[in-house]
């Protein structure tokens, strides 16, 4: 992202007529109007959160939120395939922008579809003690807390079907498990109740979609029938673009009730 000095003169950022320029020139000659720099909101998480926009899927979360948030925040996807909590507390420092640059109003903190690897799989199994742990880091890192009346919004990783993982290639094909997916997404609530933050429970919105109540079989294990998860998860894992509309309802309930001043009807025009 290109920095911008708060005081740079502003500059036409597109073609004008010879004659508009003409009638202009000894206006923004001595113009000192300040650049406006957008507020950010930040989808900082894994593969779920870098595949949101694909065209191929026919809704992207993010894509919505940028047409709803139009003219009043930038709307800026940090995803990283194959990452965990602990390659996410490596790497924020390394782009997160500093209240200098802009201001950041909303981060969301979206792991642990790969922290839930079992162990000795794929390389990227973190212990859900761990994963907790790491998740406390990440929202009182000094890049995030420093902006000043941040918000932050934990969303759990979705329930996985280990039966579209037929197609993969071990060791990804045997490396998650259902029910191991809905400890790590408990785990998620659990922070944000203990740290008061906001949840995005999108395991649970997940499961509502398909009509599962608590107690039943729990869908997506390979030891009971095949469910309707498919239709939210194109591989076992990853959103379709349905499951992206049940993350994207889910994300505006959660920011309608928890952060109402984010909602974008009360957010001024940047410009």
């Amino acid at each position: 992202m290109t920095k911008l000095h708060p005081h740079a003169p502003d500059r036409a950022c597109s073609a004008m007529s010879t004659t508009t320029a003409q009638s202009l020139s000894h206006a923004t000659s001595n113009d000192t109007t300040q650049r406006s720099v957008y507020p950010q909101f930040i989808f900082f998480g894994d593969s779920i959160t870098q595949f949101d926009g694909n065209p191929s899927l026919g809704f992207s979360c993010i894509g919505a939120l940028r047409y709803d948030y139009a003219r009043r925040i930038d709307i800026v996807s940090r995803g990283f395939g194959g990452y965990n909590t602990s390659n996410a507390l490596a790497v924020l420092p390394k782009f997160f922008p500093a209240p200098q640059a802009t201001r950041v109003r909303l981060v969301t903190i979206f792991f642990g579809a790969n922290d839930a690897c079992l162990p000795n799989t794929t390389g990227q199994h973190v212990s859900l003690e761990q994963f907790k742990f790491n998740l406390h880091k990440l929202l009182s890192h000094p890049c995030i807390v420093a902006h000043r009346d941040v918000r932050v919004l934990l969303i759990t990783p979705p329930p996985v079907d280990e039966w579209q993982f037929d197609n993969w290639e071990e060791p990804g094909k045997s490396a998650r498990k259902a029910v191991i997916a809905q400890a790590y997404a408990r785990a998620v609530v659990e922070v944000g109740v203990e740290s008061e933050t906001a949840v995005v429970d999108l395991w649970s919105a997940c499961m509502r979609e398909i009509g599962w109540d608590e107690g039943e079989e729990l869908p997506g294990d390979r030891t009971v029938e095949k469910s309707a998860l498919s239709q939210l998860l194109v591989d076992g894992l990853h959103l379709t673009g349905e499951g992206y509309v049940v993350l994207c309802k889910e994300m505006n309930k959660v920011i309608a009730r928890e952060y109402p001043d984010l909602v974008p009807e009360r957010i001024p025009f940047a410009l």
